[in-house]
């Protein structure tokens, strides 16, 4: 865990200190106790922050074991390069489906998962073979300079400045967004929220000052979602947060065709030159 660590007081490298691998210190004498799961928390919760609860986690792992989202998944495995050995940070991580799946194909890979929610970061290091910080993506990133070949980021907020410092020269942003048509019949209906117009038009205008696109890739294909299923799927995300809805009843018992639609892009860091 050090090794990828900064100390978020003075941006010193942190090192194990002592006997206790998880007991964390950097050279100005700060220091911190990692939980012997495997993360360090550094979020204050006196600010108010709040994650994805524990509900709506268990919610996105029971619909993810349906593979539903197995082809986003898949298209990731695609587009993230297959180096024998690299380092990946998975911003925003959740329950750490994504990166587990990458991690199945690159096992000598080294990887950090990280989330504004305890709840997450836990499940995510739980089973997926990383270790990982519990901290706010919108402060400096508590992650050591030129640190990771990859940054994933999946259906979460992104920090341009600060996913361009830890990134590698030859690093590669890799970001997963919601396209127009993403679940188009749930939200029509009211089940779930809106999704925010030209995605992937104001994904590029953030990122542009830091980054450059590499490659786009869209997934466009249709799911039969059952009752449980639809709950899951509302309850897991942005709309968890205001509840989850019972199934309409003209509907009750029966199955309703969805529409999920991604994109993927793939980033690199511009150069001082450019």
């Amino acid at each position: 865990m050090a090794t990828w660590l900064r100390c978020p007081s003075c941006e010193r490298d942190l090192v194990s200190s002592g006997s206790a691998a998880w007991s964390l210190s950097c050279s100005a004498g700060h220091a911190y106790d990692a939980n012997k799961r495997g993360y360090l928390a550094l979020v204050d919760r006196s600010r108010g922050i709040t994650g994805d609860t524990r509900e709506i986690l268990e919610r996105r792992e029971a619909f993810l074991r349906t593979g539903h989202y197995s082809p986003i998944a898949g298209l990731l495995d695609e587009l993230v390069p297959q180096a024998t050995a690299a380092s990946i940070l998975d911003s925003g991580c959740g329950t750490g489906y994504y990166l587990e799946s990458l991690l199945r194909s690159r096992p000598a890979w080294d990887a950090l998962a990280l989330d504004v929610s305890a709840d997450a970061v836990a499940m995510a290091v739980r089973s997926r073979r990383a270790v990982g910080v519990v901290t706010d993506v919108w402060r400096p990133l508590p992650v050591r300079s030129y640190r990771a070949d990859v940054v994933l980021c999946v259906f979460a907020p992104r920090n341009a400045e600060e996913f361009a410092r830890v990134l590698t020269a030859e690093g590669v942003l890799v970001v997963v967004t919601p396209a127009e048509g993403h679940l188009r019949q749930l939200r029509e209906e009211g089940t779930l929220i809106g999704i925010q117009p030209d995605k992937v038009a104001r994904l590029d205008a953030t990122l542009g000052g830091r980054f450059e696109l590499v490659e786009r890739r869209s997934l466009d294909y249709t799911v039969g979602l059952g009752d449980a299923e639809v709950r899951s799927l509302a309850g897991m995300g942005p709309s968890g947060h205001h509840g989850t809805p019972e199934p309409r009843d003209d509907r009750r018992g029966a199955s309703v065709d969805v529409t999920v639609a991604v994109d993927a892009s793939v980033y690199r860091p511009r150069t001082a030159s450019g």
